[in-house]
């Protein structure tokens, strides 16, 4: 399954720092930070998924979260050259902290009309994907525990245009992972008929599946690129 993003939406963005020698290249390391953990849940889809204050009356909060990454690939192309990168190393990704690093890649100077960064996710039976755990809290001020678990093989496609590559620099990627996006599309109404599980909205593959739908759907909001230097 492959999404196309433009997190819950993330930005990759790029910072560098000059380097002293000078070989006609620059490394580029990325990492995740997250943003917007509280959001609205609404009775119209325009009134959803938009960043609010925490405890505030039909809005969910996101406490705690986790992202597996399985491989990480990159690939950059100019006019006459093509870049290839795999990082094929599992990393797990606090979604509440902003990430170490996720891997590097030395890129040669030049102009990059299309640039492309896929996070992997794997289905597993010991490390889940993507899990997201928070309270909803109703019209009325009831607070209600959400969790979502997503176990799924996709795909997370990040895309970008004219990255340009000069003066032997670092460059930082920053993806800024918006987690009101999620509830984009959900409504106050998914919520209240929504089955609960210990009391607990459980929103998974075998647990309310239409808001699962929702939530997966979200993830072609998730992110989009942006290149700084």
């Amino acid at each position: 399954m492959k999404f196309g993003i433009p997190v819950v939406a993330a930005i990759l963005s790029i910072t560098s720092c000059e380097k002293d020698d000078s070989t006609g290249s620059g490394k580029l390391s990325y990492r995740v930070k997250p943003a917007n953990f509280t959001a609205s849940v609404a009775s119209t889809v325009s009134g959803s998924g938009l960043p609010v204050g925490i405890n505030t009356n039909s809005s969910i909060t996101w406490t705690s979260g986790s992202l597996y990454i399985s491989e990480i690939d990159f690939e950059a192309e100019s006019k006459d050259k093509k870049i290839e990168y795999e990082f094929k190393q599992g990393v797990n990704v606090d979604l509440f902290n902003l990430s170490p690093l996720l891997g590097s890649i030395t890129i040669p100077d030049g102009t990059y009309d299309e640039v492309e960064l896929k996070l992997e996710l794997k289905k597993s039976t010991t490390t889940i994907p993507l899990t997201l755990k928070g309270t909803y809290t109703d019209g009325s001020g009831a607070k209600i525990p959400l969790e979502f678990y997503l176990n799924e093989d996709f795909e997370v496609e990040v895309e970008a245009e004219d990255l340009v590559v000069s003066g032997n620099k670092d460059y930082i990627g920053l993806i800024n992972v918006q987690l009101n996006k999620f509830m984009t599309n959900v409504l106050s109404a998914d919520l209240s008929s929504a089955s609960k599980t210990g009391g607990v909205i459980v929103i998974s593959s075998t647990s309310n599946m239409n808001l699962y739908s929702k939530f997966k759907a979200n993830l072609n909001a998730f992110a989009d690129c942006d290149f700084d230097d």
